[in-house]
């Protein structure tokens, strides 16, 4: 056991606990939540967790950068492959959706567990907001600058697209919910619901 713990530490031992404490959080909650329990989630001595957390408080931190970072990359990602307005805002949509769906223990930490703070007034600077949240914001606000919609408004559509899209998720990581379609497959369909005149006029002008 003792070589079978050694050769699972060298191999990627901090990115098992964090990925063993997403789960643990989930299940147990944060309070009685340990780097012990993370331990012996992954087969490693209670001492292992300390050659790269401090403390539980750590770890939790290092928990909620560990998605957030996939998450941002994702969606900068989904940016970079695509230029057409209508279709970047549908993609990053579809991106947000499937990456929860193959993640569920991702969206219950991320946004029931954890200490992550979103301000959808946008009051404080892009920095010290939500990372994903300010990616798609973004990308919004240049889309509305483009079509030259009135500035009074343009929060009020990025809010409620991302209400929107964060409602499905919610709705696809729910284990007690059930649908008979394929949420990623589907999550274009809804997006076609959606009635977005200053796309239109973005497309015309480009």
């Amino acid at each position: 056991m003792d070589l079978q713990k050694q050769s699972y530490h060298h191999k990627d031992l901090k990115n098992a606990l964090i990925e063993s404490g997403i789960q643990l959080v989930n299940t147990e909650g944060i309070q009685s939540f340990s780097l012990r329990k993370a331990a012996a989630a992954c087969g490693v001595s209670h001492a292992a967790p300390y050659s790269h957390f401090q403390s539980k408080e750590d770890l939790l931190d290092a928990m909620q950068r560990y998605i957030t970072d996939k998450f941002s990359k994702l969606l900068e990602d989904t940016i970079q492959k695509n230029e057409t307005p209508a279709d970047l805002l549908k993609e990053m949509g579809l991106t947000y959706v499937s990456f929860f769906v193959e993640n569920p223990a991702y969206f219950q930490f991320l946004y029931s567990k954890s200490n992550i703070k979103i301000d959808l007034s946008l009051s404080i600077p892009d920095e010290e907001n939500y990372k994903p949240y300010i990616i798609y914001k973004n990308v919004v606000c240049t889309r509305l600058e483009q079509a030259h919609y009135p500035k009074e408004k343009q929060n009020d559509i990025i809010l409620t697209i991302w209400a929107f899209i964060h409602g499905i998720t919610s709705l696809a990581t729910m284990t007690n919910v059930c649908y008979d379609q394929d949420w990623k497959q589907k999550v274009i369909d809804f997006m076609e619901i959606f009635t977005l005149p200053f796309m239109n006029t973005v497309e015309e002008e480009i």
